[in-house]
């Protein structure tokens, strides 16, 4: 496999790893609707919060999009866009690592980006998510008009890249039918069926035994063109004038066409590469849109359009799913969840992360006023320091910490017992809090029964190897054995 290699790229490799495990607090000021939502926008680095709720997500995330910066060079208000070469490269690796983590199996990544680093970004992303789960690069029509102060070329066009966590088990859901689409389907001669629209029946290259005479219900004569075939066989080109599947026009003299049900046909269109701006809006229809959110005010320099996010969850999200946005911006992504649930009912959550001082004003502010509800979390003090516990983590939290760091699986049971659930036959448990936290004879005949093997995670323990091996129990000692940063 071709690999792109820069200055910087073995430290960017090993970034994930040494990222601190660290607790996201939760504002409630600043949070919005009901608690339960599901909805999540945490402020601080997209790195650090990332690796903070892989306990909770990783596998778990339908679809991630991202709008990263193109690194143009150019200095904008709300971000920086100015990063060498391979510092952008450095930035990108470990952040695209850990959103391959967030991905079900069955999950897609778009990630937007210019001509400055799209095809660097493209080789990072093979060898990343690996060549073969390579969707797409769809090209957005972002422009409608030139800018004739260019010397050479006025871009007009942005690319959106595409990969599966794992492509076989990617399902697109297609783009829905368009009104226009369907109108060119009617019903002149008042089929049962439904209306319809009809293709030609000739084909090419020759087929020999596809060669025949046609007799028309007027009694003319027809054969196919020179150098076509008819598309059917006379076997089953009769079969079809039978079912009333052939028309030869009102008056039953013209060249026969094959009828096409609308009721028959896929009721989804696959999408192209190239999304018109008519289909999906441009910059400055995202850009006006989102000040007459903020009352007029200019918030945000170039957002992107909601109809262009949401037809990427269109494609690759069923109802129920999550997404996720690590670049979260003005927090396009939650409002193209937001309309797309409007529109056919769904229950989709997001997962905004912006680390900016806007993600409060603009970000989150946005997400309420299109009518969101979400938690806002901040980004905390680490899980361990100075060879300890943080003494601010509830039960609750250690539990997914604990969890995650048994199994390496998303923590989704109960964390209001000791025992946090079972895993390839063994059962795993936490003792933490309330003087709780060692394990005694006392302790372990309080905790719920299970026959097999027992992990149970403390600071001391009080029983003998004898008792131990016994019994079935594996006793971790913490924090050490959580092997977290």
């Amino acid at each position: 496999m071709l690999e792109l290699n820069w200055e910087g790229k073995s430290a960017a490799k090993k970034i994930v790893a040494n990222i601190p495990f660290k607790i996201l607090t939760l504002d409630e000021q600043i949070s919005c609707g009901d608690k339960n939502s599901g909805n999540i926008i945490a402020q601080g680095d997209n790195l650090e919060v990332l690796k903070s709720l892989l306990p909770l997500y990783r596998g778990r995330v339908k679809c991630v999009y991202i709008d990263p910066p193109y690194n143009t060079g150019a200095a904008f208000e709300n971000y920086s866009d100015n990063f060498p070469h391979s510092d952008w490269l450095s930035m990108m690796y470990p952040r695209l690592e850990l959103l391959r983590d967030f991905l079900s199996d069955d999950g897609a990544i778009f990630i937007s980006i210019d001509d400055n680093e799209q095809a660097y970004l493209k080789v990072v992303c093979d060898e990343i998510f690996g060549r073969n789960n390579f969707v797409a690069t769809v090209i957005w029509e972002r422009a409608y008009a030139p800018v004739n102060l260019k010397k050479h070329f006025s871009p007009s066009h942005d690319y959106i890249i595409c990969y599966a966590k794992n492509f076989p088990n990617l399902i697109c859901n297609g783009l829905t039918r368009s009104a226009e689409a369907n109108s060119r389907y009617k019903n002149p001669d008042n089929d049962p069926r439904g209306t319809w629209t009809s293709s030609d029946l000739s084909v090419g290259p020759v087929i020999e035994d596809k060669i025949y005479e046609i007799t028309t219900p007027s009694g003319r004569k027809i054969m196919p063109p020179s150098g076509y075939c008819w598309r059917l066989d006379k076997e089953t080109f009769q079969k079809y004038v039978d079912d009333n599947r052939i028309w030869f026009g009102d008056n039953g003299n013209n060249v026969p066409r094959i009828k096409r049900f609308l009721s028959e046909v896929k009721q989804t269109v696959t999408p192209m590469t190239i999304w018109k701006y008519t289909e999906v809006g441009h910059s400055q229809d995202a850009t006006k849109a989102l000040k007459e959110i903020f009352d007029g005010q200019a918030v945000f320099t170039y957002p992107k359009p909601v109809d262009l996010i949401k037809r990427c969850f269109e494609l690759y999200t069923d109802k129920n799913a999550i997404v996720l946005d690590s670049f979260a911006g003005s927090g396009t992504t939650a409002h193209a969840v937001i309309n797309l649930n409007a529109e056919d009912g769904g229950n989709r959550k997001f997962i905004l992360i912006e680390e900016k001082d806007y993600c409060k004003t603009i970000t989150a502010e946005r997400v309420r006023r299109v009518g969101g509800e979400f938690n806002f979390y901040r980004l905390g003090e680490k899980l361990i320091d100075a060879g300890k516990i943080n003494s601010s983590l509830s039960f609750e939290d250690l539990a997914k910490f604990i969890w995650y760091g048994a199994t390496g699986m998303p923590y989704l049971g109960r964390s209001d017992s000791a025992l946090l659930g079972e895993y390839d036959g063994a059962a795993i448990y936490l003792l933490y809090g309330n003087n709780n936290d060692t394990l005694t004879k006392t302790i372990f005949s309080k905790l719920p029964h299970h026959d097999g093997e027992k992990i149970i995670y403390g600071s001391a323990c009080r029983l003998s190897k004898y008792f131990l091996n016994e019994h079935k129990i594996i006793f971790r000692k913490l924090p050490k054995s959580l092997n977290m940063n």
